[in-house]
């Protein structure tokens, strides 16, 4: 799965199409968002983002771990069904002061 739904209501189609369960379409929709943003970031497939129970794990190109952000869980899922756009957004915004703080690179 490459989309990235941004409502509960996509989620729940895309769920239907590829008959997964809602929460794991969330969970992957929200690491593809986290993915999308490194890209974006360092402009390129450089690091790797894989949403965890204990955190957002961070990889280099070579697989080697950079960063675990616990501030980011596969638990977002409930917040995402709460208010999607919002969950997004915090997402960027951490990802972003990761960034901006050099503690990837």
């Amino acid at each position: 799965m490459h989309e990235i739904p941004e409502t509960l209501a996509q989620a729940e189609a895309l769920a239907v199409k590829l008959q997964w369960p809602v929460d794991q379409v969330i969970t992957q929709g929200l690491q593809n968002w986290a993915q999308q943003l490194l890209d974006e970031g360092f402009e390129g497939g450089y690091l790797t983002a894989k949403l965890q129970a204990d955190g957002l794990h961070i990889a280099d190109i070579n697989g080697q771990p950079l960063l675990v952000e616990p501030g980011i869980t596969s638990a977002w899922t409930v917040r995402f069904k709460e208010a999607p756009h919002a969950t997004m957004l915090a997402i960027q915004t951490k990802l972003r002061a990761l960034i901006d703080a050099g503690k990837l690179h």
